[in-house]
């Protein structure tokens, strides 16, 4: 995408780059980018506002990472990464929450978790923005579908009965 200047408005307030950071958070695809302390529960304290470990085990747990909350998080597989990310995304309570490619290095498994979280999130009325090519997460974890191409948007609709069949005929065309 072509790099373009805009607005980030909530609640009809314009936000500077300070005041997105209070309300927005970024789960990279390469999430080497953005882990930096020396722990697994260091990297998911920092996301929240109080040191509450029972909070971070808790996540840590649902992610199956609790046996590593003492590992360096670089240390890690990277889908134990890519975990440790959506963790830290989950618990910072962020009103929006972009997720780029937030599956790939997962397993089945580990991906309908990250699916089960995503609708959860929105069920508590957060934002989030799914950027990926993983038609499973799109079906398991998403209510609506903005379709891009070179930088446009193309199409945008539901999740409902049409949309999941557009869905589902796109990936089937281009396997």
């Amino acid at each position: 995408l072509e790099k373009k200047c805009g607005l980030l408005q909530v609640d009809g307030k314009t936000l500077d780059w300070k005041a997105r950071l209070k309300h927005c958070y970024m789960v990279m695809q390469d999430t080497s980018h953005q882990l930096f302390t020396e722990s697994v529960t260091d990297e998911v304290l920092l996301s929240i506002d109080n040191e509450d470990e029972t909070v971070v085990d808790k996540i840590l747990k649902q992610f199956d990472l609790l046996e590593y909350k003492d590992r360096h998080p670089l240390s890690l597989s990277g889908g134990q990464k890519q975990r440790v990310a959506i963790a830290s995304a989950i618990v910072s309570n962020r009103e929006i929450i972009v997720f780029d490619e937030p599956t790939s290095g997962l397993d089945l498994k580990h991906m309908r978790e990250v699916a089960r979280s995503l609708k959860s999130l929105a069920d508590q009325g957060k934002t989030l923005l799914v950027i990926t090519h993983d038609p499973e997460l799109v079906m398991a974890g998403c209510s609506y579908v903005v379709h891009m191409e070179k930088g446009q948007i193309k199409e945008s609709y539901p999740l409902d009965e049409s949309g999941s069949k557009k869905v589902l005929d796109f990936f089937r065309i281009r396997q």
